[in-house]
Formats: C-alpha cells, structure tokens, sequence
C-alpha cells in the first residue's frame, strides 16, 4: 500500500521526538477485556495465574499503547486504530517501529479477547463446528495441526485461524461457502493481513536456510505442499490479491511469546500451556469473528 511522502518525511524526520525524557500525554486507552476485572483478580481460569495475566496483558500491553503514542505524537494518524496502522505502514520501511508496536497490540488484544471466565464450548457453537469439519475433517485434527504448528515454532509469534476467501474463484465449493480455513502462523509482530505484504512475517528465521530466505523474500514459496500456512499454494495466491477486499480474515489466535507462559508454565511447559489455550477458547467470540459465508447450516442456539 503506498504512503503518501509526506506521513513518510515526519516520521523519518523527527527521531528526536522518541529520546526525549517528557511523558507524552496518552491518546489511547489501554483496551478493557471483557472479563479484564475478574481475569486480574483470579487470573484466566486453567490458563494462567492473576501475576502471569498482568505481566502478559496489564503491563505488554500498556507498554505497547504508551510506545505506539510516542511514536505517533504529532502525527495526523495519532489517534488511529492500531489495525488501520498496520495496514497503513506495514510496506514503509521507514516506519518499522511504528508498525511492530501497532501490530504487537492488535495481535495481543486479539489473542486475550478470545478468552473469558466461562468459556463457552464448540459443541454450542454448531454453524462454526460444522464449517471447520468441513475444511479440517474432524477438530481433532484441528486441534492437533494447531498446536503442533504452535509448539514447533522456534522464537515467538502467533497462530492464527482464519477464513480465507477464494476471490479467484467465488463459485467453487458448496453453495454460499466460496473459501476455506486456514491455518497461519506470523513470528515477532508480523501480521496475518495479505495487505502487509513482506511484514506478515511468515518465516521463522531461526530455522530457515539462505535459499528459503531468498525464496521468501521473492515471495517465491519455499514449500507448496499442503493446505495449511503462509507458504501453500492458497495462501500465496490471496496474500499476492491487491489491497482492498478483506481475504482473509482471522478469527482466533494463539500468542507463543515466552513472557505470556513463562510465569506459570516453565522453561518446557509450552505445550502444556498451548493445550490449556485450547481447552479455554471462548467459542462464542470465535463465532462473533465469523463471516457468515464461513459458517454451515446449523443455527447457533446458546444452551
């Protein structure tokens, strides 16, 4: 997506602006979780405690909303939301910092707004049950292909469910269902938006050779085998459609960063944690995040 030069000269221009020692008076409001109040007084029912809940939403996320004002002080997109700055700056190398705490917040308010005290489970939630069998065969597999993708991830980032449209070939598939689920995974702040072009970030580097990183970089899959992640066929083709439809669109994560686990889970307690996650997913909001081209023919009905 193209920046206009001048949002571009501001932000390179103005260094200056991020050493200095005044607090800026903050724009935004950290956001408040729907169950925020409960979650830090007990913590996050079998996932994580009152202090690991703090450290991984209270003070990241109040790190990342205070920085991201710093950043944006001034600017005529100050009082933007963090998922129009992504978008907006995720193509201007000049703006690096500016998008990885932007993107850093939408995907951790993300993750956190997935879950609640009182979890409602799948078997409730049938249109979305039925769609996902659709794609995926049984959840079990499901399950399994996410956290496993999850668990091998070598350095920190998220996993992400999403709904991604065929805009190539709308008629395909059952009658009002044009696309499928996929399953992606973004490392650091990197994003599951297409429009972020190379900051999707869907490459751990930590594990990738020299020729997959100049494959990627091409935006040249490295492996096209598959259904599921940044590099199958599918997921080339949308993440190469231009900016403007919304192809893809998520409507669940997991974050893998270590400090979210670490508190309560232990240096080898991440795919305990990540199968906590799991048993704790707030279907309901999963359902709220749907398309209604994604879900089956079951209506939904809260018992």
């Amino acid at each position: 997506m193209p920046i206009a030069a001048p949002s571009r000269i501001t932000i390179a221009s103005s260094p200056n602006r991020l050493l200095s020692t005044t607090r800026p008076l903050l724009r935004r409001d950290t956001p408040k979780l729907a169950h925020q109040d409960r979650f830090t007084r007990d913590g996050i029912p079998g996932l994580l405690s009152p202090e690991a809940f703090k450290i991984a939403w209270i003070d990241y996320q109040r790190q990342m909303v205070e920085k991201l004002d710093e950043i944006t002080a001034g600017e005529p997109f100050e009082n933007s939301h963090t998922k129009d700055l992504v978008l907006r700056f995720a193509r201007d190398p000049l703006a690096a910092s500016l998008f990885n705490h932007a993107s850093m917040a939408h995907n951790n308010n993300f993750f956190f707004s997935g879950l609640s005290t009182r979890p409602l489970e799948l078997e409730k939630v049938p249109n979305v049950e039925e769609s996902l069998i659709d794609t995926f065969g049984s959840i079990e597999t499901l399950k399994v292909t996410m956290l496993d993708t999850a668990s091998a991830m070598f350095g920190p980032g998220f996993v992400w469910l999403v709904w991604a449209r065929d805009l190539n070939n709308p008629t395909s598939g059952q009658a009002g269902r044009h696309g499928a689920w996929r399953i992606l995974s973004t490392y650091l702040a990197g994003t599951p938006y297409p429009e972020a072009g190379y900051r999707q970030q869907g490459l751990d580097t930590n594990t990738s050779n020299a020729s997959e990183y100049k494959g990627y970089m091409n935006q040249q899959p490295a492996n096209v085998a598959g259904s599921f992640g940044p590099f199958s066929a599918s997921a080339q083709r949308q993440s190469k459609l231009p900016p403007g439809g919304t192809n893809i669109m998520p409507v669940l994560c997991v974050n893998t960063w270590e400090h979210v686990w670490l508190r309560d889970y232990g240096m080898n307690g991440k795919r305990k944690f990540l199968s906590d996650w799991w048993k704790c997913i707030d279907w309901s909001v999963v359902e709220g995040n749907t398309p209604a081209e994604a879900k089956g023919q079951n209506t939904w009905v809260r018992k």
